[in-house]
């Protein structure tokens, strides 16, 4: 887990991190997920493909970045958590879905792989307290809204046919 070591005003998409990632000289964007300010999660690089987020430690690990991680309070050279409450939700669910996919993994921060502030808190105590909480409680649906299929990996549309059922 990392931050973009950004201001909390500052929303950067994955288009702008990767962009930044190239001007470095990298060949596209350094992580696998970003989880923008609002919560939306964009794909950076496909996960079959060797990150470059954690220096010369990059093979077998998925890197996620959370837009943010600096106050103008404190300064630029100290980084702070100021992940949004809708950031946290959906770090907790990529995080669980992703261990669904790759058991036996470990949920840690840029900063217990090298010498950094980065992601501007401790990551393995905030998770194992996710942990100890457990899921949280599902949120009863609204019978106005529309039905929502699971996570298909992009937007599909499908018109229902006379005959089809749920």
């Amino acid at each position: 887990v990392h931050y973009s070591a950004t201001y909390a005003d500052q929303n950067l998409t994955v288009k702008d991190i990767d962009r930044m990632h190239r001007d470095r000289g990298w060949q596209m964007v350094g992580y696998h997920y970003v989880i923008r300010r609002d919560g939306v999660i964009e794909r950076g690089r496909p996960e079959t493909m060797v990150g470059a987020h954690v220096g010369g430690q990059n093979t077998g690990k998925i890197g996620i970045c959370c837009i943010g991680g600096l106050d103008r309070a404190t300064g630029p050279n100290k980084g702070v958590d100021n992940r949004t409450p809708e950031q946290i939700d959906s770090l907790v669910r990529l995080i669980r879905d992703l261990l669904k996919r790759y058991p036996g993994a470990k949920v840690v921060g840029h900063r217990d792989l090298a010498a950094t502030q980065c992601p501007g808190f401790d990551v393995q105590a905030w998770w194992a307290k996710v942990q100890k909480k457990g899921a949280p409680a599902e949120k009863p649906a609204d019978p106005k809204a529309p039905a929502k299929t699971g996570n298909l990996g992009e937007q599909k549309t499908h018109v229902v046919q006379k005959g089809e059922t749920w």
